[in-house]
């Protein structure tokens, strides 16, 4: 499946894996990378407040969908993601 993200303001990418939870590993790096200079509370933020649930719907409705053939997106600011089969 195919894992594309938009972080604001102006990071983007996007990465084939095997399995949403492997897309979910792979979002949380991105954002770690990407707030890597900001201080700890903002990256516990990150963490419990956009990864988290993004985690939720990749694992949940994401899976489902990709499973259909179809796609799925979320949006938890400043993230974006859209999984494809």
């Amino acid at each position: 499946m195919l894992i594309t993200w938009e972080i604001d303001p102006d990071i983007e990418g996007s990465e084939t894996v095997d399995s949403a939870q492997a897309a979910s590993e792979l979002i949380t790096d991105v954002l770690l990378n990407v707030f890597a200079e900001d201080d700890s509370m903002t990256r516990a933020h990150l963490m419990l407040n956009v990864a988290a649930p993004i985690h939720a719907g990749l694992v949940g409705p994401g899976t489902e969908a990709v499973e259909r053939g179809e796609a799925w997106g979320a949006e938890v600011e400043p993230v974006r993601v859209r999984l494809e089969p």
